[in-house]
């Protein structure tokens, strides 16, 4: 058995089974069976970079770009930094965040690692109904927010004063000052800047120096939600103790003890 990415790439797919042990302690063994959207050879390729990670992972969010895949997870560490008692980061959920390339791709892997038994979120763009009903059939729970764009998302749905402080300390390319006039429009010029960086990280970057309330409220309930989902609080004490509690505070009290 092996965690390592370097090992497990030595072995063929026919040659490899995901061990997972239940809450009861039953231990199981899956094979790996691959979409038909996934070729061997796209599997090989990846793996590193894409597979593998969501093998290991007890928890998957598959989603649709590298944008939200990169920018969910800084979000959530920034919320836990900013409020730990509400949000907690990705990571510390056990949650791996893969880049499924697109939303087309999102069921397809989704059913992959939730056949693996591994418990499995997606995230996508706004979809048509028979779209987001097929991710859903192949996801534990599915998170669409209501645009087309994940850029125009956070954008909509930050304050200005996110958008001017980010465009103020940014280092703006030189061909997007040669187009526009960023202090006449910084939401239209960080849509531009946006949509040059798509996939390096420049919508993460301006997440990390938001505010609570200045990261759109849809990311900030996902973060709930899969805190709640992966980290539940612990069951209330059963009746019995409560009582028993109760009459040990009622004794402290009628003695005068503490």
């Amino acid at each position: 058995t092996s965690h390592s990415p370097y090992v497990l790439e030595e072995f063929e797919l026919g040659e490899t089974v995901v061990l997972h042990r239940d809450g009861n302690g039953i231990l199981t063994q899956k094979r790996i069976t691959l979409p038909d959207s996934v070729k061997p050879k796209r599997y090989r390729q990846e793996f590193r970079t894409r597979f593998c990670e969501g093998l290991l992972a007890r928890r998957v969010m598959v989603a649709e770009g590298a944008t939200e895949a990169m920018a969910l997870p800084v979000a959530a560490r920034r919320l836990a930094e900013l409020k730990p008692g509400t949000y907690a980061p990705l990571e510390t959920l056990g949650i791996c965040t893969m880049d499924a390339g697109s939303d087309s791709q999102v069921a397809d892997l989704g059913g992959l690692y939730r056949d693996l038994g591994k418990i499995v979120f997606g995230v996508c763009d706004k979809q048509t109904p028979a779209s987001q009903a097929a991710i859903e059939a192949k996801v534990d729970k599915l998170f669409m927010h209501t645009e087309e764009d994940f850029e125009d998302f956070v954008l909509n749905n930050t304050t200005q004063a996110a958008i001017d402080r980010f465009c103020k300390g940014l280092n703006w390319p030189k061909f997007i000052l040669s187009e526009m006039d960023w202090t006449k429009d910084p939401k239209k010029a960080l849509k531009r800047y946006f949509g040059w960086g798509k996939g390096h990280g420049s919508l993460a970057d301006f997440l990390v120096q938001c505010t609570e309330a200045e990261i759109p409220q849809w990311i900030r309930d996902a973060c709930v939600q899969l805190k709640a989902i992966c980290d539940p609080p612990p069951p209330p004490a059963p009746p019995e103790e409560k009582a028993e509690e109760s009459d040990i505070a009622a004794k402290g009290a009628s003695d005068g003890t503490d």
